[in-house]
């Protein structure tokens, strides 16, 4: 006899498993849906209209009067393309729309691997909104992103594959293609078939040489030759190898990135990877770990602990582990409560977890809703906005700006082509070369050439941040005056100037 939907709809209230991780993942939203707040947004979404209008790929950096002209490998151009759709279809709202999707549907397929293994659904959704909370100095509008969805769906197909000969991974070079042209963080599509290899190859040694483990190897090593032909797939081709390279061991990002920083746990939001860690620590002293799940955490927290922008990849590998190991004790935990009155299952229970995911999921949307609805006073307050229209309003003042590396993909994207407004630097590290970005720092920090530095580049106006040393050294200096000031940035032009002194 078919059972009606009003009876499977009770059934599956009477077994409520499923609303405890979901409850995981809509207590995140409010922690990942963010308002456009990178800075390097304001130039991509730019770079994608340009390529889209123009109809050829950016192959040379264009918004600078330092490094004109040099070679460029766009490696995130499909990612600038989505921006650019996004806002010209429902502007910057649309954009973190679109960009908090990607991220929950990581989580998503971090919870589908979770589901691979025994575990208790309540520890799944504290260890997926814990994983959320983790991430949180990185989530955003981002093409960073990309790395944590694709990761996320390879080390579940990996799962599948490991454990019941699952041919999905087969698709991962085709993923790549796609991961590939949206950013650089395609070889991490590489660097995970590789631990899976090594872990199969020792299991071979140590586990009797089984022949099933031999053709897993096989398999993997065919994968990932896969992935690596797939991944010059691109406009760029090789090229891409080189700028992942380059980026990764700049000698000068990490001096003033806060995001190529290694993280720094005295800070309120890196707490959760703190205790993300802490767990795993734990966890890993009382449950034997599986060889593959210690290579994922002890490489992806190599990663994290190396930089800031690599948190969302440990999330990725380690938010299932964690589920795994905290399971059982909570197992045992409630068969201890369940001989108390207290842990006693209600009948009511499915229902009542039901309606709190109800009310849980409208709370968490309204929160969302409400930080978005903030994105034009957000902009102002971060950006110089006001300074850009007095800049505006302004044409004659100045020729060559020194500017706030963050700021320079805003003020390329509200004054680009105009010659006289090309940008001292901007946050395509790599394009921008270690040699600029340590003369950048020179003058950011005040070091002894700072004055030289400028003289050399023929800077004669300043946009930087109140804040900064910069603007106070700049305010004492009688070589430059101050034309305006609010309270997020100054302008500073060479000394004399016909203008008015208006700070």
């Amino acid at each position: 006899m078919t059972q009606r939907p009003a009876d499977r709809l009770r059934g599956l209230l009477r077994r409520p498993w499923w609303t405890l991780p979901v409850m995981g993942l809509v207590a995140m939203l409010p922690i990942i849906v963010r308002r456009v707040g990178d800075p390097d947004y304001w130039w991509h979404e730019l770079t994608g209209q340009l390529m889209w209008t123009n109809k050829v790929f950016a192959r040379s950096e264009m918004y600078t009067y330092t490094v004109a002209g040099r070679s460029w490998t766009d490696h995130e151009y499909l990612s600038q393309f989505l921006y650019y759709f996004l806002n010209r279809a429902g502007g910057l709202v649309l954009v973190s729309i679109g960009f908090s999707i990607v991220i929950w549907a990581g989580f998503w397929l971090v919870l589908a691997r979770i589901r691979q293994h025994d575990f208790s659904p309540s520890i799944a959704g504290a260890a997926l909104l814990l994983g959320a909370a983790a991430g949180f100095v990185v989530w955003g509008p981002r093409p960073q992103v990309f790395d944590f969805l694709f990761i996320s769906l390879e080390l579940y197909w990996i799962e599948r594959f490991l454990n019941r000969g699952s041919r999905a991974l087969y698709a991962m070079p085709v993923v790549t293609v796609v991961w590939a042209n949206l950013h650089g963080g395609f070889v991490f599509s590489l660097f995970f078939l590789t631990l899976a290899l090594v872990a199969v190859l020792l299991r071979w040694l140590t586990d009797g040489r089984a022949p099933v483990l031999v053709q897993q190897a096989k398999r993997l090593l065919l994968i990932g030759a896969g992935c690596a032909v797939a991944s010059v797939l691109t406009p760029y081709g090789v090229s891409l190898f080189a700028y992942v390279w380059s980026t990764q061991f700049s000698s000068q990002l990490a001096g003033f990135v806060t995001e190529w920083q290694s993280p720094d746990f005295h800070m309120l939001d890196l707490l959760p990877v703190e205790a993300m860690l802490l767990l795993l620590l734990v966890g890993f002293a009382w449950r034997r770990p599986r060889l593959l799940d210690v290579l994922y955490v002890i490489g992806s927290t190599v990663l994290a602990l190396h930089a800031v922008r690599f948190i969302p990849i440990l999330v990725a590998t380690a938010t299932p582990v964690l589920a795994w190991q905290w399971s059982e004790p909570w197992a045992r935990l409630r068969a201890w409560l369940r001989t108390r009155r207290i842990g006693r299952t209600r009948q009511w229970a499915g229902e009542a977890l039901a309606m709190v995911l109800i009310a849980g999921t409208a709370g968490a949307v309204g929160v969302a809703a409400y930080t978005l609805h903030g994105q034009a006073a957000s902009t102002r307050a971060n950006y110089p906005a006001a300074a850009a229209d007095w800049l505006e309003a302004n044409p004659q003042v100045g020729t060559h700006l020194f500017n706030e590396y963050s700021w320079g993909g805003y003020v390329t994207y509200r004054f680009y082509p105009t010659s006289t407004r090309r940008v001292f630097i901007y946050g395509e590290s790599e394009l921008m070369g270690d040699t600029l970005l340590a003369q950048y720092a020179d003058v950011n920090q005040l070091h002894s050439d700072w004055v030289q530095v400028l003289d050399s580049y023929g800077v004669d106006y300043v946009l930087f941040p109140n804040s900064k040393a910069l603007d106070a050294a700049l305010h004492a200096s009688p070589l430059w005056q101050c034309v305006y000031h609010d309270s997020v940035a100054s302008i500073f032009v060479r000394a004399p100037t016909p203008l008015p002194a208006a700070c």
